[in-house]
C-alpha cells in the first residue's frame, strides 16, 4: 500500500466508484470552503496502482498553527483493518508535515443497525470502530444532542424499495392521507432556477425567524448551486397551491357527488336502496358539499392576496452517491397549515426511485428519540413515512500537537 496525494480528477473518480458517501466529501465542496478560506487537499491509498481509499481534507489556520477537517470522510473499507491503520497513520503524519495541530474526521459510517423508534434491530453493530480509532490516537467527541458536533450525528432515512408502492406500504395512514389531501388542494412541486434562490432565501429567514436558528443567508445558497450544479448535485424544490388546478378538483369532487346521487336515485325509484343507508349517504355528501364550499372560499381568499399561484415553502436538496438528502428547507409562516413538506417529500421520494438512488435522507434528527423534546414533532414527521433512524460512528479528533491542541481548547474557552 502507498500513501498518495491525489489529484481533483483522481479524487473525483473515486467518489464516483465509492458509491456511499456524502456531499459533503466531494469534490465541488472543497471548491466552495476554498472561495471561504479553506484550502482543499485530496489524499488517498492505493494498491497495484487503484486507489482503494480516498479523503479530502479542508484546512484553515487557528492562531498559528492549521486544523484540519476530513469532511464525512475519509472514505474506505473501514473493517479492513490493515487499511484503517495505514491510511489514518499516514493521513496524520501528512497533516504533521502540513504545520497541523489537529486532524478532526467524521466518517459518513452507520455505526449500528436501528429501527423507526431508534431502537437496535441486531442486523450490524460497528461501534467496535471506536476502540480502533482510539489506538490510532483520535478521541471521539461527546454528543448529547445535535449541534455538540460539527455535522449531525443521527439522521432519518429510507432504504429504497424497487417500487413507490412497497415504500408507500411502510407509510403511516396519515402521510399518505395528507399526500392524497395535498394532491386535492391543489399543492405542487416545481424545481427552481438560480433566479429562484432569493425567493427560497426569504423562506428560511421566515422559517429561521420563527424556530429561532441561524440562517446561511443568500450567497452562502448562491454558492452553493453554483458550485453543485455543475455535476446536476443540488436541486431547490418549491412547493405551490395552484388555484387553477384547486378549483378544478373541487368541480371534479362535486360532479362525481352529483353522478353519485343521480346513480342512486335512479336505484331508488326502482325500489333497490334500503332508506336508512340512504339517508345516511346524503348527510355524507352534504357534509362534503359543505367542506368543498369552505374550501373553495379559502382558495378564493388566498388568490385575492396571493395570486393564482402561491408559494408555500421550499427544500433544498443534494443528489450524490447513492442518495437524495434533503438538506435545508423552510415554509412560510402564514401558509404553514397546508404542510407543503408532506407533498415535497413525496414527489423526491418518487423520484429518487425512478433514478435507482438506494437512500432517501431526511437529514438531520436530535441524538435521542424524547417526547419532551421541542424537536421530537420534527421525528414523528419523518417516521411518518417509514424508515428508520440513522445513527452515525461520531466525530473525533486526533491532537497532532497536544500543547499546542491543549493551549487552544483553553483559549477558545476562555473567549467563550
Amino acid at each position: 500500500m502507498e500513501f498518495v496525494t491525489l489529484s481533483k480528477q483522481e479524487f473525483k473518480g473515486f467518489t464516483k466508484e465509492n458509491g456511499n458517501n456524502c456531499y459533503l466529501q466531494s469534490a465541488e465542496i472543497a471548491e466552495l470552503r476554498e472561495k471561504n478560506g479553506w484550502k482543499a487537499h485530496f489524499v488517498g491509498v492505493k494498491e497495484n496502482g487503484s486507489c482503494i481509499a480516498a479523503s479530502m481534507l479542508l484546512s484553515r489556520k487557528r492562531h498559528w498553527k492549521y486544523e484540519f477537517y476530513a469532511m464525512r470522510g475519509p472514505m474506505m473499507d473501514f473493517e479492513n483493518e490493515e487499511l484503517l491503520t495505514f491510511f489514518l497513520t499516514n493521513m496524520k503524519k501528512y497533516v504533521k508535515k502540513q504545520k497541523g495541530y489537529l486532524l478532526r474526521m467524521d466518517p459518513y459510517l452507520e455505526a449500528v443497525s436501528l429501527d423507526k423508534d431508534g431502537k437496535e434491530t441486531g442486523v450490524f453493530d460497528r461501534r467496535y470502530l471506536k476502540k480502533e480509532f482510539k489506538k490510532l490516537g483520535f478521541q471521539e467527541v461527546i454528543a448529547k444532542k445535535m449541534g455538540d458536533t460539527v455535522q449531525a450525528k443521527f439522521m432519518y432515512v429510507i432504504d429504497l424499495k424497487p417500487t413507490l408502492e412497497e415504500v408507500m406500504k411502510e407509510m403511516d395512514s396519515k402521510t399518505r392521507q395528507m399526500i392524497r389531501k395535498n394532491e386535492k388542494l391543489g399543492i405542487r412541486i416545481r424545481q427552481g432556477t438560480r433566479e429562484d434562490i432569493p425567493l427560497f432565501t426569504e423562506i428560511m429567514e421566515d422559517t429561521s425567524n420563527r424556530r429561532h436558528f441561524h440562517d446561511r443567508g443568500l450567497n452562502f445558497y448562491l454558492d452553493m448551486y453554483d458550485f453543485l450544479s455543475k455535476e446536476k448535485e443540488i436541486s431547490f424544490i418549491f412547493a405551490e397551491l395552484d388555484t387553477k388546478i384547486a378549483y378544478q378538483k373541487i368541480e371534479e369532487e362535486r360532479t362525481a357527488i352529483d353522478k353519485a346521487c343521480i346513480e342512486r336515485e335512479k336505484k331508488r325509484q326502482k325500489g333497490l336502496c334500503n332508506e336508512e343507508k340512504v339517508k345516511m349517504k346524503e348527510k355524507e355528501e352534504k357534509e362534503a358539499l359543505e367542506r368543498l364550499a369552505k374550501r373553495e372560499d379559502e382558495i378564493h381568499a388566498l388568490e385575492e392576496k396571493y395570486g393564482s399561484v402561491i408559494t408555500l415553502g421550499a427544500i433544498l436538496y443534494t443528489m450524490y452517491g447513492n442518495e437524495v438528502a434533503s438538506v435545508f428547507g423552510g415554509c412560510y409562516e402564514s401558509l404553514k397549515e397546508y404542510q407543503p413538506f408532506y407533498t415535497i417529500h413525496y414527489e423526491m421520494i418518487k423520484y429518487a426511485i425512478q433514478n435507482q438512488y438506494q437512500r432517501y435522507n431526511f437529514y438531520a434528527i436530535q441524538n435521542h428519540v424524547d417526547k419532551n423534546d421541542e424537536q421530537y414533532g420534527i421525528y414523528l414527521f419523518k417516521r411518518g413515512f417509514g424508515g428508520h433512524v440513522m445513527e452515525l460512528i461520531g466525530e473525533f479528533v486526533a491532537p497532532i500537537s497536544k500543547p499546542t491542541y491543549y493551549l487552544f481548547q483553553w483559549i477558545h474557552k476562555l473567549k467563550k
